[in-house]
């Protein structure tokens, strides 16, 4: 990129200084002094890298941000003392101590301890989250209140925090292909501006007998044509891209999406927590005696149960009185005693087993019955809840001409049911990952570009597969690794988003290529000379400087008009 501008500057500088000192060996005619234009010519170039500098900073906001973030120092427990150590040397099974106001170095359960954690930079989340023992953080949030004891789960190298920047740092530093072909034009491109630079001062002083005329305009042909802005025009799309993406919680982990997202006709789904919120959830209930069912909230307590937990987050009452006698009957259910009354917790058939009358199935539905001294006190129905926003995503999918496909591997009943609800064009359920692989392909082969929006590991294998692969905040490590994209709030919504960004993205390299070569191509003839013999105007090399000056600021402001878009 700098070798035109280098040539030109130094032509001009080193002529001068020829000139200033042995001016003996040249002509009178050609005893001319550029120094004032070299120095000019540098200044102008110096100003634009600066603007650009300071763009690419705007840009990096939230990067900065991010790091701003980072927790230096650790608090670790070692036999009984604490020990302050940098946050990075945090190893896996350290004891980690965080007093309130402070940044939680790593990934972690608490052992110890409960508080509310901000973690809305990392997952969008608005309100400080409540967090007791048992319940895990992540490295990067704040500990908002109270004094916590974490055990680490990663290193501190590899919490969700640094993740998080290593994503983002490797995403802006990949091109895209339309970036190496952007490369590849430039190499080409600069060894033909020498050759046309020669031609221009062999022409001017070999048939217009004009050393000077020939020198000023080979020298502003190589300075006009730098092609610092057709250099810039795709890596700082690039940065702008992931920089607004980080910003709207979307992380672009691989900037080839771009180049493919315009182009998608099939948006396939997985539905257990990427179309539904993946954990069993209360929906309705009957409750016969309210104050029996007090006694029920230990019992549900003790138990790690899916279905137990959904129904004591519901109720979310203080536990008073020991279990006594638990038993867990596995398929069916758990009973014990608390302050002398048994408390039998579980399906129907666990109910009747013990003598307990149940009439209120609903069969469409997951039921947990509760009984008190041999009475029903209560029933709870429940049911893997759909993402609120769900429906209105697939819907605007199909408003914009992409086919939407639900894959799952539950029973075809469920995916059905779902499927339907929501819109989908097609639903089948019932599948292994290797088919959903298989589908994928099959859609490939039949001309269509293919997004997968994903959250497990049987993802992995179709996410990998497909064109542009997603994976929800919630999904697991290698969902999180395998996809391109990786949505860093509970949001559906930002599918859409990642649509547009990348789509906006698209147009912005598309315009700023057309304007680098554009600048290019108008500044060339006219450097060159053109329009010295019909209106007697020559191009001075530092205006030439100045030209190519703002063309590399335009291409960098077309690129921040990213952060003006709205995508909502």
């Amino acid at each position: 990129m700098n070798l035109l501008v280098a040539i030109g500057a130094s032509s001009a500088f080193f002529y001068s200084l020829l000139v200033m000192l042995f001016p003996q060996i040249f002509p009178e005619k050609m005893r001319y002094l550029y120094f004032d234009g070299a120095s000019a010519l540098v200044s102008f170039i110096l100003l634009g890298r600066y603007l650009e500098q300071k763009t690419k900073n705007k840009v990096s906001a939230f990067m900065k941000q991010l790091l701003s973030l980072k927790p230096v120092k650790a608090r670790i427990k070692v036999d009984g003392k604490e020990i302050e150590i940098p946050a990075e040397n945090i190893v896996v099974g350290d004891l980690v101590v965080v007093k309130p106001g402070e940044k939680i170095p790593t990934d972690g359960v608490i052992t110890k301890g409960q508080t509310e954690v901000d973690q809305s930079m990392l997952t969008g989340e608005a309100n400080p989250v409540f967090k007791k023992e048992g319940d895990k953080v992540l490295g990067g949030s704040i500990n908002k209140s109270g004094l916590i004891e974490i055990k680490a789960l990663k290193s501190g190298k590899e919490s969700t925090f640094y993740q998080i920047i290593k994503l983002i740092l490797e995403a802006q530093s990949k091109k895209t292909p339309v970036g190496k072909l952007a490369d590849k034009v430039v190499s080409i491109f600069v060894p033909v501006i020498l050759i046309i630079s020669i031609l221009v001062f062999d022409i001017w002083y070999l048939i217009a007998d004009n050393f000077q005329y020939g020198f000023l305009s080979a020298v502003s042909v190589l300075i006009i044509a730098c092609p610092c802005a057709l250099g810039l025009a795709i890596p700082i799309a690039i940065v702008a891209t992931v920089g607004r993406g980080a910003k709207e919680k979307v992380l672009i982990k691989d900037p080839d999406v771009i180049e493919n997202i315009k182009d998608i006709k099939v948006a396939v789904f997985d539905k257990t927590g990427t179309i539904t919120e993946g954990k069993p959830s209360v929906i309705d209930k009957k409750i016969f005696n309210e104050e029996l069912l007090d006694f029920a909230i230990p019992v549900l307590s003790s138990s790690l149960h899916p279905l137990a937990e959904a129904v004591k987050d519901y109720l979310n009452k203080d536990i008073f009185g020991d279990v006594k006698d638990i038993k867990q009957i596995p398929g069916k259910g758990i009973k014990g005693f608390v302050e002398g009354k048994e408390v039998i917790i579980g399906n129907s058939s666990f109910l009747k087993e013990n003598g307990i009358s149940v009439e209120m199935e609903r069969l469409e539905k997951t039921s947990v019955y509760i009984a008190v001294d041999g009475k029903l006190i209560a029933v709870f129905y429940l049911e893997d809840k759909k993402k609120k926003e769900a429906k209105e995503v697939i819907k605007k999918l199909k408003e914009r001409g992409i086919k939407t496909v639900l894959l799952t591997g539950d029973i075809k009943e469920n995916a059905e049911k779902v499927g339907k609800q929501l819109g989908f064009d097609e639903i089948i359920g019932e599948l292994l990952p290797s088919d959903k692989y298989i589908i994928i392909e099959k859609y490939q082969k039949d001309g269509n570009k293919v997004l997968f929006v994903g959250d497990g590991i049987n993802d992995a294998p179709a996410m990998k597969k497909s064109d542009v692969g997603i994976a929800v905040w919630k999904a697991s490590d290698l969902a999180k690794e395998t996809g391109d994209i990786i949505l860093l709030k509970n949001d559906l919504n930002l599918v859409l988003k990642s649509l547009k960004l990348s789509q906006e993205s698209h147009k912005i390299i598309k315009q700023n290529l057309f304007w680098a070569i554009f600048y290019n191509s108008l500044g060339i003839p006219i450097a060159a000379g053109v329009l010295y013999p019909f209106f007697g105007i020559l191009l001075n090399p530092v205006i030439a400087g100045i030209a190519m000056s703002f063309s590399s600021v335009s291409v960098v402001l077309n690129a921040l008009r990213l952060y003006k878009k709205d995508f909502n």
